[in-house]
């Protein structure tokens, strides 16, 4: 059983990003998100327009409803279209463009046509709206070079991209001679039917039509041909960026609404030139039009044909206009990026969200490093949306991102989830689950070869099991026994230990491994004086249901250890071995000659003595060792003992003294003592019986205090 190494896992990480990425190529050549991607571009418009970011230059003069009922109803006699134009233009306004088509003549008689076409021609920047015929309808611009605009073609396969026409419905013979310029207003939306672009120019058979903003553009630019390159069109020193369509992506600020571009209502204007004959101060000051491009166009309800942008639904025509050319005249674009943004960015995408999920270990990291990574995409995208003009993809990047994680999620599940649920099936069985899911969130810590490390051994055994077996039924015997396994085995676990395995009645348990813990040495003396309690608790139920007392001894010991998978191919478990193991194990065999419950290894004393209450038993040295190891009998928990238990500590430390320093009878005197206050404590009774042979028989001369201890 082994665990991916990172070079696997980097070839996991690109084998998954990849194909995702091919299947986002797939996806994009289709155009099967193209809808989704619009709708993440009207998110932007929507979230990060600026209204105030919109030129002022221009504004617009709508027939609104407070005009309707000042002036009658729609459509108004043409006379006072002509008034609106000559009070504009004496107002020193730039161009006048009309948003409002005038095809046939006036139904209501010719000197209302008369008047009209007298003051556009007088006023000489006005620019009227025509619409386009459909290709083949054989219809003709007729004689008015006004409709058509000179084009220089640059690139000819841009050229077939503009839509074909042959002809239009232009306004009627003496009002189109007479104004400065003609555009058509046909709009094309998007296959949502949203309005986000536009195409700047039609092809004509010796030119080519221009929309009204491209028209009232090049008046104020200066007029010249057109220039029609591969991805853009030259208007005098404007560069307009077109799409791969030939479109120009509008940059919208904001709605009619929001007030983007200033408005004034066509009742005003008129009431304004009225008082200006009559001498009176105009209610609308003339300098509000001064050096300004006007707009005349309907938004009275029923007057125009509802458009949807992507910042309303409900838009007259007329702010389409007046974004284009806003556009324009200030230079700013909305651009498409290339599509070698979208691969090489839809490709890093899916590499950054596969490594966040594949090479991370912790659960909560891998989503939050995957949401970063699309968070610092978006980021991206709106950067580039609101410092650049720059509309990268965002749909299907995105889209990418979250199927490389639920791939990346998948194929974990059944790879790496696969090693992990056979590692909880292991562990489970003898580890307290919050260490299991500490070594799951990161398993490569564990060295399933393998490896030495500092831990601490504990080992449990029942005194006088044989006995015991002796006296009850089988079936009575393996019941108690498994009520004291269990008991002991959850101390073991809500102190972080491991269960390495049952020796019978007894258990062998490892801290500090698999999941390192610093701690270990006092985790294992803290378990091991619960495990009495427990017990006492144990004794308690089992008396009542006629059970014989059980007594556990225990032995700890720590120091290195070899810790890891063991055993045969066919079956192997995760256990320790090295002589700490096997100190252990004596340590707890040791306890039936000192009369004690739980003896310590020096180096777990070492490590543990600012948290327990111990006291040193003996110099030992103990069967298969040659070099003796000072003993400690665990007591308590520091600050635990009983004030009876601290005077039996006092006493016996006398007597360990004065019996290391040969001083036998004062000894003698203090064990004694010891056993005044608790006539069963079995350390201070071991070293009276020894010191009373010892004022018989003295030691020799080379005794240094080690006590051989050659029994298990």
């Amino acid at each position: 059983m082994s665990l991916p190494t990172i070079p696997t896992k980097a070839l996991t990480v690109a084998a998954v990003a990849v194909a995702v990425w091919l299947a986002a190529l797939l996806v994009h050549h289709f155009g099967w998100t193209t809808i989704v991607e619009l709708k993440t571009l009207d998110h932007r418009f929507q979230r990060y327009a600026d209204p105030t970011k919109a030129g002022q230059g221009i504004v617009l003069v709508a027939v609104d409803e407070v005009s309707l009922e000042a002036f009658g109803r729609w459509p108004w006699p043409r006379d006072r279209y002509g008034y609106l134009v000559r009070y504009l233009k004496e107002a020193g306004a730039k161009a006048v463009v009309f948003d409002i088509l005038f095809l046939e003549p006036d139904e209501a008689g010719p000197e209302f046509d008369e008047v009209f076409v007298q003051e556009v021609r007088a006023a000489g920047n006005v620019v009227l709206p025509y619409l386009l015929d459909a290709p083949s309808s054989g219809s003709s611009p007729g004689p008015f070079p006004n409709a058509l605009v000179p084009l220089e073609v640059q690139s000819e396969a841009a050229s077939g991209r503009l839509p074909r026409h042959e002809g239009g419905k232009l306004p009627y013979f003496e009002l189109a001679r007479s104004a400065k310029g003609l555009g058509y207003i046909d709009l094309s939306p998007d296959p949502d039917g949203t309005m986000r672009r536009i195409f700047p120019l039609a092809r004509a058979e010796k030119g080519a039509f221009s929309q009204i903003a491209v028209t009232t553009a090049r008046l104020v630019l200066g007029g010249g041909p057109a220039a029609l390159g591969r991805r853009s069109l030259q208007l005098g020193t404007a560069t307009i960026p077109l799409t791969a369509e030939g479109q120009l992506l509008l940059d919208w600020h904001g709605s009619l609404q929001d007030r983007t571009y200033p408005a004034y209502s066509a009742g005003a204007v008129l009431q304004s030139f009225v008082q200006q004959q009559r001498g009176v101060r105009p209610l609308l000051e003339p300098g509000l039009f001064k050096d300004k491009i006007v707009f005349v166009g309907a938004t009275a309800a029923g007057t125009y044909d509802l458009k949807v942008t992507p910042l309303s639904p409900f838009t007259a025509g007329v702010l389409i206009h007046m974004t284009a050319l806003d556009n324009m005249l200030r230079n700013r674009y909305m651009r498409p990026a290339s599509s070698w943004a979208f691969v090489l960015g839809t490709l890093l995408l899916c590499l950054s969200t596969a490594s966040a999920f594949i090479l991370s270990r912790r659960p909560l990291l891998k989503v939050g490093l995957a949401i970063g990574v699309v968070l610092a995409y978006y980021g991206l995208v709106v950067h580039a949306f609101t410092s650049h003009g720059l509309w990268m993809e965002l749909a299907l990047p995105t889209g990418a991102a979250l199927l490389t994680f639920t791939t990346a999620a998948t194929l974990e599940y059944f790879t790496e989830g696969r090693k992990r649920r056979q590692l909880r099936a292991v562990f489970d069985r003898f580890m307290a689950p919050e260490v299991v899911q500490e070594i799951l969130r990161d398993p490569e810590r564990i060295e399933l070869g393998g490896e030495t490390r500092v831990l601490s051994v504990l080992f449990t055994d029942v005194a006088g099991f044989t006995t015991l077996s002796e006296k009850l039924p089988p079936q009575r015997l393996v019941e108690l026994i498994n009520r004291y396994l269990s008991a002991m085995a959850g101390v073991i676990l809500r102190h972080r230990g491991n269960v390495n395995k049952y020796l019978g009645d007894g258990i062998m348990a490892i801290f500090g491994a698999p999941a390192g813990d610093p701690a270990h040495a006092t985790l294992a003396c803290y378990a091991a004086l619960d495990c009495q309690a427990a017990l006492a608790e144990l004794r308690e139920e089992g008396r009542r249901q006629g059970y014989p007392d059980l007594v556990t001894r225990i032995g700890i010991n720590s120091g290195p250890l070899v810790v890891g998978y063991m055993g045969s191919q066919a079956r192997m478990e995760y256990t320790a071995m090295g002589d700490s193991v096997n100190l252990a194990s004596r340590l707890e065999g040791a306890n039936k000659y000192y009369g004690t419950l739980i003896l310590l290894g020096p180096q777990t004393y070492d490590q543990a003595k600012e948290g327990i209450e111990a006291r040193e038993i003996d110099l030992l040295r103990v069967k298969g060792k040659e070099e003796p190891v000072a003993v400690y009998e665990l007591l308590g928990r520091r600050g635990g003992l009983e004030i009876r238990q601290r005077q039996v500590v006092a006493r016996y430390q006398e007597g360990l003294t004065a019996y290391k320093r040969r001083d036998f009878q004062t000894a003698k005197r203090a064990f004694e003592a010891a056993l005044a206050v608790d006539p069963q404590d079995g350390p201070s009774r071991v070293y009276r019986d020894r010191v009373e042979a010892f004022l018989r028989s003295p030691p020799p001369p080379s005794w240094n205090g080690v006590c051989d201890l050659q029994s298990k």
